[in-house]
């Protein structure tokens, strides 16, 4: 096989429809007013909090990119042709939009994140000589516990939007500093935890762990997001 043909392999095997529509969205955004892009990402930040589905949030940016575009050849803005502000207009929205799992949210950037710490760990391995360690216990438990802490971040997340709608942005400020409270208190009581258990491991055990993780969330993200894709298709279908 050529390389050529390597690399389109590898291309495909980190392609699929959401990253497809990702990258159109973008493309399409960048044309738009700083006017109508601010709006946008008001939207694109308050459906994201409302499902872990990132192919289901691309969809509704791809019908506000076109909104917008239209808005803006007859004078208008994107929000005057929602008829409301981002905040109700994601209000009226999020209840028909699919909810999806945490594993659908972190699929689309554990490959990225984790291929990275592969690539400094195996370099750390070389520079000594294959006899490093790592904690095994934090290296094993950090991506279910940060699965965890989205779970509870999203929950947070969605109370201090309500918080917003009805008392102000003052209120929900207020609330996600008692987020960030809570997450530092979880952080040292882990941490005590680790440091209570101390278990070191060979470091080419956690890089082939690590590999695992990076290997398995790629290829959840195109099994999932390609099967969504074909009962909710986003390019221009054919007339029969």
């Amino acid at each position: 096989m050529t390389l050529k043909g390597v690399t389109i392999m590898l291309k495909k095997l980190v392609q699929n429809e959401y990253t497809e529509l990702y990258k159109e969205n973008k493309l399409r955004e960048s044309t738009l007013s700083k006017r109508n892009q601010d709006i946008l990402r008001q939207v694109y930040d308050r459906v994201s909090a409302y499902t872990w589905n990132c192919y289901e949030v691309e969809l509704v940016r791809k019908d506000l990119i076109g909104m917008a575009a239209q808005a803006e050849a007859r004078g208008s803005d994107l929000e005057q042709v929602m008829g409301c502000n981002p905040d109700e207009y994601c209000r009226q929205i999020v209840d028909g939009i699919d909810r999806g799992s945490p594993l659908d949210y972190v699929s689309t950037w554990y490959p990225t994140a984790y291929m990275i710490l592969v690539v400094f760990n195996v370099i750390m391995l070389i520079v000594n000589r294959g006899n490093a360690h790592l904690d095994l216990l934090w290296s094993l438990a950090s991506p279910v516990l940060f699965l965890f802490w989205l779970c509870l971040c999203a929950w947070m997340h969605r109370i201090g939007h309500k918080l917003s709608l009805r008392f102000g942005t003052w209120v929900e400020l207020g609330w996600n500093l008692f987020l960030i409270a809570v997450f530092i208190c979880l952080c040292i009581a882990f941490s005590k935890v680790v440091m209570g258990y101390p278990v070191q491991g060979p470091l080419w055990l956690v890089i082939l762990y690590q590999l695992a993780w990076a290997i398995g969330s790629q290829c959840w993200q195109n099994f999932r997001y390609n099967r969504y894709a074909r009962n909710h298709p986003w390019r221009e279908q054919p007339q029969q």
